[in-house]
């Protein structure tokens, strides 16, 4: 039998979490049409909803100063696919005192659902679709290499 995808969330976070599909439509949801150039299958245009990642990492806790700026620019965000597939995302791209982009963990994709397949990574400002990470399965917040001070605790 086969289980609901999940997408575990991870890293500096203050409640980390294995979120369901149904658990990302609960949060707030946003609808974007995009258009990317995949390498395999040439120009692709479809239209997806759920959950920005900003709401999805602030509703587990994000254990970034959100009141200081500069030290905001040190996190990454890895994207993981049920393939293997990953991409990185900076903090500063989907925080509203920085890019503000809309970054997408989708639940849909054409009215579709992707409950069986998983969420799937949308990366609208991107022309080309390489970080568009389809059955996301991780989502880890943590600082770039380097950033951390010597000795400090790795989650």
């Amino acid at each position: 039998m086969r289980h609901p995808a999940t997408v575990r969330l991870h890293g500096h976070l203050d409640r980390p979490a294995e979120l369901t599909i149904g658990q990302l439509r609960d949060l707030p949801s946003h609808r974007v049409q995009v258009s990317f150039d995949c390498r395999t299958e040439g120009e692709q245009r479809h239209g997806y909803e759920g959950p920005t990642l900003w709401d999805v990492l602030c509703a587990a806790g994000p254990k970034v100063d959100l009141a200081a700026r500069k030290p905001r620019l040190k996190f990454l965000l890895a994207v993981t696919g049920s393939d293997g597939h990953r991409a990185v995302v900076s903090w500063a791209e989907i925080d509203p005192d920085f890019g503000g982009q809309r970054i997408l963990l989708a639940t849909s994709m054409d009215g579709a659902p992707l409950d069986e397949s998983g969420p799937q990574l949308v990366v609208p400002a991107d022309h080309c679709g390489a970080r568009y990470v389809s059955g996301v399965t991780a989502v880890w917040l943590g600082p770039a290499p380097g950033a951390e001070p010597a000795g400090a605790a790795r989650a």
